[in-house]
């Protein structure tokens, strides 16, 4: 009888013992898989499988190198390394028994299987202890599988609701990201990573995070261009030059000023901006400059517009950007103005240099009424003075507009969703020389075919979603504010969802204050 239950409670004790042996062999499995020797899945491997299954197309740049999000990548590599590792381990607990039991190498077999309840002890430790650390396992299989399954749904879910959400606030905000440098437009711009200055050229959400991205060097920062623009440096895509703060993520205006040449661009640029900001600055509304280049072309600018000087013809090889933020912060905008010399739009070589036309939001034509040779006519033997003071154009402006039209028509931009101001520039001068010009946009329009420019006026009707015609001073504004060069900008910013105070009329100046000044030749 002893031996019996030798026999009966050996290897039912081995067995209860090989249950908590088995799930301790799972648990010390789990840890090396995935913390003492974890196969990681790092940036760079990643980015090579994601390019494998997906090369990079014309125009596209490869995959950003960041670590994956756990349930795309890590999970299932976890998983299968703590199967590999399981089996590795299990079969290396029953070498001592096969090789006692089986291969007869610690002694004769004959004596280990006489031994009986020793061996059934082995043989029900190892069974029991092998089968409660696999259905450990398959536990753990089916925990992660869930995961993996239910997590993938919801993130894939809420991937593209994000990014539906972003695409939506940059249609609806205009918040494309503009360089100044190269002119070159993105819906969102590449970012650098803080630690390392790496870019990611696409911090969406996706695999590499949903709402945190976790750089190779293991900075976290947040994901799309709402957020990122204010916690990281823009960068453009192109050139890789820096761009203003808050690029990709608040609203982004491009205003380019094309004209023939002496037809009053230059000085409308500067005196139509002069105008807006010294009306926001009335209103309290802050506003400043985001780059040194325009900080130090407005100064020069105003400067000469304040004080009723003659602005410098354009440079024929760069043309002028200057950039302006209208608020702070997450509510702010961002204003870039353009002007190209008159050579431009007729040198084919250099059309590279007009690329800021083909990303365009608004477009002002500024023309010379003293160009106009009906104008010219019917002002000879008044004030000859006036006449010659105007620096009139040489070009006829339906050339300089036709050229425009026909780069936008050529380049695919979809001029019908556009805005076009037309700008009668100089109209103090032509109201001194004895020619009184209407005031309203439709009499102005009238005024135009009725002087010989109704193809102007035709084209821009059928090529344009809006136009709108305006009169602006080359010198001085009228206490009405009559011929403000400020009016067609603000239009134009406004019809974009641009914020600005009302335009209220300007106070008495002090003797000797610089008198608010706009528009003559560039």
């Amino acid at each position: 009888m002893p031996i019996l239950a030798v026999i009966f409670y050996a290897p039912l004790f081995a067995a209860i013992l090989g249950f908590y042996a088995g799930f301790g062999l799972f648990l010390a499995v789990l840890g090396q898989s995935l913390w003492r020797q974890p196969a990681l899945v790092s940036p760079q491997e990643y980015q090579i499988e994601r390019i494998r299954a997906r090369p990079a197309g014309v125009g596209e740049f490869p995959p950003d190198v960041a670590w994956p999000n756990y349930i795309f990548k890590q999970a299932g590599v976890d998983r299968h390394l703590v199967r590999v590792n399981l089996a590795k381990q299990y079969r290396r607990f029953w070498k001592w028994p096969r090789d006692t039991f089986v291969r007869g190498r610690h002694g004769s077999r004959f004596w280990w299987w006489v031994i009986l309840p020793v061996s059934l002890s082995v043989m029900a430790f190892m069974l029991v202890g092998g089968a409660c650390a696999w259905a450990c396992y398959w536990v753990y299989w089916a925990v992660v599988t869930s995961m993996m399954t239910v997590n993938g749904a919801v993130a894939g879910a809420l991937r593209s609701y994000l990014r539906t959400v972003e695409a939506r606030r940059r249609e609806t905000r205009h918040a494309h990201a503009s360089c100044m440098n190269c002119f070159h437009v993105t819906p969102w711009p590449a970012y650098r990573c803080p630690r390392c200055s790496m870019p990611h050229q696409d911090v969406r959400p996706g695999r590499l995070g949903l709402f945190f991205r976790r750089c190779e060097c293991g900075a976290r920062f947040p994901t799309m261009a709402s957020r990122a623009g204010w916690r990281l440096t823009g960068v453009c895509k192109r050139c890789g030059e820096p761009l203003a703060e808050g690029a990709g993520a608040v609203r982004d205006i491009r205003v380019p000023i094309f004209g023939d040449t002496s037809a009053g661009k230059t000085r409308f640029l500067y005196a139509s901006l002069n105008s807006v900001l010294r009306s926001a600055s009335q209103a309290g509304l802050s506003y400043g400059f985001p780059d040194q280049s325009s900080h130090e072309h407005a100064d020069l600018g105003f400067d000469l517009i304040r004080s009723g000087q003659d602005t410098a013809k354009t440079s024929a090889t760069v043309p002028v950007s200057v950039s302006c933020r209208l608020g702070t912060g997450r509510g702010s905008d961002l204003i870039h103005l353009f002007d190209a010399a008159g050579e431009h739009f007729r040198d084919a070589q250099r059309y590279d240099s007009l690329r800021f036309l083909d990303d365009a939001q608004a477009l002002v034509y500024v023309l010379d009424p003293f160009s106009i040779g009906e104008v010219r006519a019917r002002l000879a033997g008044y004030n000859a003075t006036v006449i010659r003071q105007a620096h009139a154009a040489a070009g006829d402006p339906e050339i300089a507009y036709g050229e425009v039209v026909s780069r936008l028509r050529d380049g695919g931009v979809p001029a019908g969703s556009q805005r076009l101001a037309i700008v009668i520039s100089k109209a103090d001068l032509l109201h001194a020389a004895g020619m009184e010009l209407p005031s309203g946009s439709a009499e102005i329009a009238e005024w135009l075919a009725d002087v010989g420019q109704h193809n102007i006026v035709m084209s821009a009707r059928r090529e344009f979603a809006e136009v709108r015609y305006f009169t602006v001073a080359s010198q001085d504004v009228a206490a009405d504010r009559r011929d403000d060069p400020g009016v067609p900008l603000r239009w134009l910013l406004t019809a974009h969802g641009v914020r600005l105070p009302a335009d209220a009329a300007s106070p008495p100046q002090p003797s000797g204050a610089p008198r608010h000044t706009a528009g003559t030749p560039s």
